[in-house]
């Protein structure tokens, strides 16, 4: 007789959400306890948008990023969306974005 037991272990983490910034189209958060030093000027964070362009509607979309921001280059990238690995992100800029530019001005002053 064989037994399998199936043991899957869940690791919470406690979300720290700052609001960034607010804007007609949505809300932008940061979780303070996801920041990651990765080098010089660099940083990894975990950030959710709230879209509440459709808010009169009773719809509110919530995403959820993986960044990871040059500090001194004022760059980004989006690592991962709703868990999913972005293996080709390339560096952008915000190009006058106010929710990324509050992010990426906020999460780089705590580094």
């Amino acid at each position: 007789i064989l037994f399998f037991i199936n043991i899957n272990m869940v690791y919470a983490s406690i979300n720290n959400w700052i609001e960034v910034s607010k804007t007609t189209e949505g809300i932008q958060y940061w979780d303070r306890n996801s920041l990651i030093i990765k080098g010089k000027g660099m940083i990894e964070i975990t950030t959710k948008y709230l879209n509440t362009v459709n808010k009169s509607l009773g719809l509110i979309e919530e995403n959820i990023y993986t960044m990871e921001i040059n500090c001194l280059a004022n760059k980004y990238k989006d690592v991962s969306v709703n868990g999913e690995s972005n293996l080709r992100a390339k560096w952008e800029d915000p190009k006058g974005d106010k929710l990324i530019n509050d992010v990426i001005t906020e999460s780089c002053r705590n580094v």
